[in-house]
């Protein structure tokens, strides 16, 4: 029989009074006083802790008035309440702090929402800052993945709620079963969920509870739609989501057992990343291929606190493919659900999605995958018959991968090497067959010993190369540059036709400011075939030409352009950005071409626009950081990015404006410049002022020209020395927009003076800095 405080520990890790009190009663079976003790530590649990915190003497006859009422509550009393402008017309959720309603919103529109509101009788200071941290949470995503936030308050009686879009579905594992959808629709309704994660870890925050209930699909127009739900227990990245703190009961559990990671499960103090909504997602994506969880769900409702931990941070799961020869009868309803048969769905499963599966539930953190997105991406390579990252890219398995997208070609060649064979065995008949034959076999065993140990010698040098990446990335995140720089040298010298340690040591040198030796890696590792497509490339095109890396450009370039061509390439307008850095566009691609694209993007998009400054929009920088009107210094301007598909609006009118100036529409140029150049929310904003004095040059306004180019220089002035003073700032503008200043700055002042502008003192300051970090001689 387990102790009472064992049992009282138990119970609170479980949010769901039903599933909470049913818990007890399990637990104390025949004992009745053992029952009554631990059902008194749970009603005082949500009591505030602290005496003088509540209102009255819980011992008082009011004090138990109160907590009768609060017994006696019922969700049925706010059917027909109005809060603000929302009358409560159903309840469609519960949780452990929480109510959901469905509301209608009587104005400014009218239309059904979601409001979710605090218990009452719940209200201490845990569930209060976990229900703000929601709100907060929600309120920070912009995604069509994700459940948006209309409206939030408090109400009368001081409980806080939020009003939400109102999502009628159902969890992706009913939706997937009940459309009897295949394993290719499971997998990329799947990559929808990963999306979504991938915004909020973007926005700074970790769901910290995904599970298919908290995922929920729709349909809108015949089309599966993903809605993730619930950021009750959401943590923020390195931020408070509220001004308070998020109280959490010590030691307990954050999330549902079933899809918990296990340093959610380790209780230890360390801190959980967004590689734990990783693992979550590796969960969600094993229950939608094999319809079970990796661990059973009855033994782990069995089992008493501490064995549940120890489950999930011990033992290793089964491969999918080998969970489901476990299932018994439920194997029937899981072939059906996804049209196939037993045979062809282990098949379908076993290599590739195993791999996938089981890099995402790995015990150690550092060998999952390092965001949603990187999962989705090898989902997406499995879909395409692309070899995945998820194992070791051995030539024997990049080989298969190969032989499969390409049959028809390798099965026509094999057909006529089979012939030439034949007709070559013909000929060579009236030889000694017993000497050729044992000539065969000495040969074919020699071939395939050298073979086999090629094999191994190349994947155990990656392995050995991916763990002094990894050791590379934890010495950088510390500020150890010296052994980061070592790592990361010892696996280019141990794999050098490999391009990630290449990308990896220019990051490093990104962050270094080490502006040389970045695009020399970044230059290397695009000939060995890195792809191009992902944030980190992002502002590399700008580095080439400021190092004067021109073919490495131009070769950078021809990717960007075909990307720019795409109706649906990621980063598309890093892609335009990267073109139209450079005075010429790319051959396959006209600068008229750049200017369409560019407007019709810019079109598409409906956010509107910040309020213009007041002052003047192209005012200086003084070397102090203000701006000479007695305002606050600027911030510092070299870390802000908002990655993936979008940028932010003053960014996309920067991107167009520069497509108009190289295609000589100089008014144009000038009018969007000057509107992206007001927008407060821009942090850099100085970026406008070189391609300014070009357009205003070009279109005979000499004055404004000199103006605008004063001011691009003054703003780099001032940029070079807060790094210099403040190298360990987190900055609020990315490191390609100081780049791409230098790049700009130096076209204009030839443009308009004919020569270079006057040197930048600070670059050499700033890079023997680095320098030093790394204790290494002038490069």
């Amino acid at each position: 029989m387990q102790s009472e405080k064992t049992l009282f520990l138990d119970a609170l890790d479980e949010e769901d009074p039903v599933v909470r009190q049913r818990l007890v009663e399990l637990a104390c079976r025949d004992d009745d006083e053992l029952r009554q003790r631990v059902e008194a530590l749970l009603a005082a649990h949500v009591l505030p802790a602290n005496p003088l915190d509540r209102p009255v003497g819980m011992n008082s006859v009011a004090g138990r008035a109160i907590a009768s009422a609060a017994e006696s509550f019922r969700p049925t009393q706010h059917i027909g309440m109005t809060i603000g402008s929302y009358r409560l017309m159903e309840q469609i959720g519960e949780g452990g702090f929480g109510l959901v309603f469905v509301a209608q919103q009587e104005q400014p529109v009218r239309r059904k929402v979601a409001l979710k509101i605090i218990k009452p009788g719940t209200d201490s200071k845990e569930v209060i800052a976990r229900f703000e941290a929601e709100r907060q949470a929600v309120a920070m995503m912009d995604h069509p993945n994700i459940a948006q936030v209309f409206d939030a308050g408090v109400t009368e009686d001081g409980r806080p709620y939020f009003v939400m879009e109102l999502v009628r579905g159902v969890p992706i594992t009913e939706f997937a079963d009940s459309h009897l959808l295949d394993v290719r629709g499971r997998l990329e309704l799947f990559t929808h969920v990963c999306s979504a994660v991938q915004h909020a870890h973007q926005k700074g925050v970790i769901h910290r509870d995904l599970k298919p209930s908290n995922v929920m699909v729709t349909l809108h127009d015949d089309k599966a739609v993903v809605k993730v739900i619930d950021f009750g227990v959401a943590k923020a990245i390195g931020q408070s989501l509220t001004d308070t703190t998020i109280y959490t009961r010590f030691f307990s559990m954050i999330g549902t057992p079933l899809y918990m990671s296990p340093e959610q499960a380790e209780m230890n103090g360390l801190d959980v990343d967004t590689r734990s909504d990783v693992y979550s997602l590796g969960v969600m994506l094993y229950e939608l291929l094999t319809g079970a969880t990796p661990f059973d769900r009855e033994r782990l409702d069995s089992a008493n606190f501490d064995e549940l931990r120890r489950i999930i941070r011990d033992e290793e799961p089964l491969r999918p493919s080998a969970r489901l020869t476990t299932l018994g009868a439920q194997m029937t309803t899981v072939v059906r659900t996804r049209r196939t048969s037993q045979d062809r769905l282990a098949t379908s499963i076993r290599g590739d999605l195993d791999w996938i599966v089981m890099k995402a539930l790995d015990k150690d953190r550092t060998r999952r995958y390092e965001s949603a997105s990187a999962m989705s991406q090898d989902v997406l390579r499995f879909l395409n018959d692309q070899p995945i990252e998820a194992r070791p890219p051995s030539r024997v398995y990049q080989l298969v991968k190969l032989a499969r997208r390409n049959r028809v070609a390798i099965g026509t060649a094999l057909l006529i090497a089979l012939t030439m064979m034949v007709g070559t065995l013909a000929s060579l008949w009236q030889m000694s067959i017993a000497i050729t034959e044992r000539n065969q076999k000495v040969i074919a065993l020699e071939e395939a010993t050298e073979a086999r140990q090629e094999i191994e010698q190349f994947a155990d040098k990656i392995t050995q190369a991916n763990l002094l990446i990894a050791s590379g990335q934890s010495h950088a995140d510390s500020g150890r540059w010296q052994s980061a720089n070592e790592d990361y040298a010892r696996a280019v010298r141990m794999q050098p036709s490999y391009f990630l340690p290449w990308m990896q040591r220019a990051q490093l040198f990104i962050r270094l400011k080490l502006w040389n030796e970045a695009a020399d890696d970044f230059r290397i590792a695009l000939d060995l075939g890195a792809p191009t497509d992902s944030p980190q490339w992002a502002g590399v095109s700008a580095l080439l030409l400021w190092t004067g890396e021109a073919q490495a450009y131009r070769n950078l370039a021809s990717k960007n352009a075909a990307r720019v061509m795409q109706t649906d390439s990621p980063f598309a307008w890093d892609a335009l950005r990267g073109l139209v850095i450079a005075p010429d566009t790319h051959q396959t691609i006209t600068a008229q071409q750049c200017v369409e694209r560019a407007d019709g993007w810019l079109r598409q998009l409906d956010t509107p626009l910040g309020k213009p400054r007041n002052d003047d929009p192209r005012r200086p920088r003084r070397p102090d950081g203000t701006d000479g009107t007695g305002g606050p210094p600027r911030h510092d301007v070299l870390g802000f990015r908002e990655l993936g598909d979008s940028l932010p609006i003053p960014v996309c009118q920067y991107i167009t404006a520069i497509a108009h100036l190289r295609a000589g529409d100089y008014p144009i140029a000038i009018e969007l410049l000057e509107d992206a150049g007001s927008d407060d929310r821009w942090p850099f904003f100085e970026l406008v002022y070189a391609p300014l004095a070009m357009a205003h040059h070009q279109a005979g306004n000499p004055d404004d020209a000199l103006a605008a180019l004063e001011l691009s220089y003054l703003a780099l002035e001032s940029v070079a020395r807060e790094l210099i003073n403040q190298p360990n700032v987190v900055q609020d503008s990315p490191w390609f927009d100081f780049v791409e200043t230098l790049v700009l700055n130096r076209e204009a002042a030839i443009l308009i003076h004919g020569h270079a502008p006057r040197p930048l003192v600070e670059l050499e300051t700033l890079r023997q800095q680095s320098l030093e970090k790394l204790a290494l001689e002038e490069m």
